[in-house]
């Protein structure tokens, strides 16, 4: 949970729009009003209802709590789902209300294979529309309700709902609603399935990336005052797909984690492990008293394969070691890796496909290691969800892991140039599970999941990234303000 009792956070937001001072927002903190309205527009459903929920779910959802423990601000929020309903005690949220899985763009999730692709242009179009004009009453009924304009427009995602923000801000800047402003949050997956159209991939036909260049998102500061890029890599990908974009308005802004949740759970495997397997799989625990766990979509560059061929060497050598696999991908994808995992005569790797973020926490913390050797991964927070329970990690030497894995919390492998064959997923493999082995048998968890959660506190806590908001506060002011904003999860 995000404080902000001195109304530190609220300056780090508004001091460098020009629009109100810190004072200002200060004086409105201590009176109890709302000085800043945000409004936020969501990619993938909330945990829920019964359903799981995706990252970018889970973290706009976090977005939207800590903005709501601020003083002096209030966030609402729309997020699409086929299965959910409008909450009946929470008038800070709606659900955009879809017939479809919720539309994905470049890789599965546990709850959709629908593709943006797959859509029409006529499908495309209305539901653009319909999110548009939703999204509009929505904010017109809050404002009636405030007696005051929304400040901020915050959209998830530099792809559809960034050119619905565009759409918006236009639309309320005609009827005199002069003040809002647009900011976007540049998760992974749209800039993967650009970069994949860009590469020729046949799946990703070039459609998206020159309809969201064509609608002028990004071209300046006109219709996107700010971008927030969870990863420094990802920046330079950013800037690759909309180069007329000033550079200075990009702000790397990490992925906080929310350590009420991913802390220390005292699980144990011999306690605790058998709760979450299918009844088949529990005479397997019998001879585990480690455990080793993956967590990832079961799509080609999380690279599950390299992750089974580990185990079947750190497994042979550790006769009490079991290997825990979390995720889910489509139907040919989970029957390819439970058949490779019977292939290879894995008897204590067990599937227990998508997890929510507490039995997550409770599988970290019983875990000797986290190993997540995916390529090129936009940011990896799931290393520091893992990291925050006390249990060290292992991943591959690309992406955003490269920016905060050290030697004091886990390694990071050499890269495999070649691991889209097997044979090169098999060296990968061979350097995950030596390394998996030294962790055993040095110790890891032991000698260094304690400053694993300290390394979290310090740096990715929603305490520590509210403070280094507000320490840029001071900077000279921007056109379009909030860059001061940072991260908010």
């Amino acid at each position: 949970m995000m404080h902000g009792g001195d109304g530190m956070a609220v300056q780090a937001m508004v001091s460098l729009d020009g629009t109100m001072s810190s004072a200002d927002a200060e004086r409105s903190s201590q009176s109890g009003s709302k000085a800043v309205l945000i409004f936020q527009i969501g990619t993938n459903n909330w945990q829920r209802q019964g359903e799981f929920a995706p990252g970018s779910g889970i973290l706009h959802a976090s977005f939207h709590e800590s903005m709501n423990n601020m003083p002096g601000v209030k966030s609402y929020s729309i997020y699409p789902s086929k299965k959910q309903t409008n909450p009946e005690d929470d008038p800070t949220f709606r659900v955009f209300k879809i017939e479809h899985d919720i539309p994905i763009c470049e890789s599965v999730s546990p709850n959709s294979s629908y593709r943006w692709h797959s859509m029409t242009e006529e499908q495309y179009d209305a539901y653009l529309k319909r999110l548009e004009n939703e999204i509009c009453e929505f904010m017109d009924a809050v404002e009636a309700k405030e007696c005051k304009e929304f400040d901020y427009l915050i959209s998830h995602h530099a792809f559809t709902n960034a050119m619905t923000a565009a759409q918006i801000v236009e639309r309320r800047h005609k009827e005199g609603k002069t003040k809002l402003r647009h900011f976007n949050f540049v998760h992974g997956t749209a800039l993967k399935m650009y970069i994949k159209e860009k590469e020729g991939d046949p799946e990703y036909p070039m459609r998206f990336l020159t309809k969201c260049q064509g609608s002028g998102v990004f071209d300046g500061l006109s219709k996107t005052s700010g971008v927030w890029v969870n990863s420094e890599d990802y920046i330079g990908k950013f800037l690759d797909c909309f180069p007329n974009y000033p550079k200075e308005n990009c702000v790397f802004s990490c992925t906080g984690v929310n350590q009420e949740t991913f802390c220390p759970k005292g699980t144990t495997v011999a306690a605790d492990l058998s709760t979450f397997l299918a009844e088949e799989d529990r005479q397997k625990v019998a001879s585990m008293k480690r455990l080793v766990t993956f967590v990832g979509k079961f799509v080609d560059w999380k690279r599950l394969d390299a992750v089974l061929y580990a185990a079947q060497q750190y497994e042979a050598k550790f006769p009490d070691v079991g290997t825990a696999i979390v995720g889910t991908g489509p139907p040919d994808a989970v029957e390819k890796y439970h058949t490779m995992a019977k292939t290879l005569g894995l008897e204590r790797t067990v599937f227990l496909g998508p997890k929510g973020e507490q039995p997550l926490a409770k599988l970290f913390s019983m875990s000797e290691v986290g190993i997540f050797p995916s390529y090129n991964e936009s940011f990896g927070k799931i290393f520091l969800e893992c990291m925050a329970c006390g249990c060290p990690t292992i991943g591959a030497n690309s992406g955003g892991p490269k920016e905060f894995v050290k030697p004091e919390q886990g390694v990071l492998v050499e890269e495999e140039p070649e691991w889209r064959s097997e044979e090169g997923m098999q060296r990968l493999g061979g350097k995950v599970a030596a390394q998996v082995i030294k962790a055993l048998e040095e110790d890891w968890k032991k000698t260094k999941g304690a400053g694993c959660v300290g390394f979290v506190t310090k740096n990715f806590s929603t305490v520590a990234q509210v403070e280094g908001a507000a320490a840029r506060a001071g900077r000279p002011e921007r056109e379009g303000g909030l860059h001061g904003l940072g991260p908010l999860d």
